[in-house]
């Protein structure tokens, strides 16, 4: 079950970045795209930053040689929540201040530049909730409830399309960048709800 989960992850997120890449293929132009897979890129990277520093919590808890569990989970999860909101916030303030003196380090065209700047100000709104969302992913996995954060992922993947295609009358081909946000506070409510239940809880 765990490969398959493996699998499916990372077959929804190959979807997920794919078809980002084909909606602007057909619809914009070659700035756009390397502008948006810059974003995805850092995105991704303060995800997997967030994998590190929640599975390193959770290891550290040695929950598979507890005599608590549920008390020791209670732990591992407020731990690893803490630690890895505190470096998404860390990696999105970052972003916010020093990714328009990096990208001209290379530069860049100016075209690339500013759309980077301009989708990554609205896409990187939700950034400080990555640490809870992958938390609430290793809450899951550590209780081997695998088919739930593939049904999270398929159906935020279903909303995120829906919302971008509301959008899409009215900011084109930027209807994806807002959506994501959006999308990502609507899974922010479920999250924190799987938040208090693994914490707070007394069953």
């Amino acid at each position: 079950m765990k490969k398959l989960f493996y699998f499916l992850t990372i077959l929804i997120l190959i979807i997920f970045i794919s078809s980002i890449n084909i909606f602007l293929k057909i619809n914009s132009d070659l700035n756009h795209i390397i502008s948006i897979n810059i974003n995805l890129a850092l995105y991704l990277m303060i995800i997997l930053i967030c994998i590190f520093v929640v599975n390193r919590n959770f290891k550290k808890a040695k929950l598979n040689e507890s005599k608590s569990y549920r008390k020791d989970m209670k732990i591992a999860f407020a731990n690893s929540f803490f630690a890895s909101s505190i470096v998404s916030i860390i990696s999105a303030c970052i972003i916010y201040g020093f990714l328009n003196n990096i990208l001209e380090l290379f530069k860049l065209k100016e075209g690339i530049i500013n759309f980077t700047i301009f989708s990554m100000k609205i896409w990187f709104i939700s950034s400080p909730f990555i640490g809870l969302e992958v938390t609430v992913f290793r809450y899951f996995y550590e209780i081997e409830y695998f088919k739930k954060p593939i049904k999270i992922l398929i159906f935020k993947l279903l909303i995120f399309y829906f919302i971008s295609f509301l959008f899409f009358a009215e900011r084109k081909t930027n209807c994806f960048i807002y959506a994501k946000p959006i999308c990502d506070i609507i899974f922010l409510l479920y999250y924190t709800r799987i938040c208090f239940d693994a914490t707070l809880n007394n069953a």
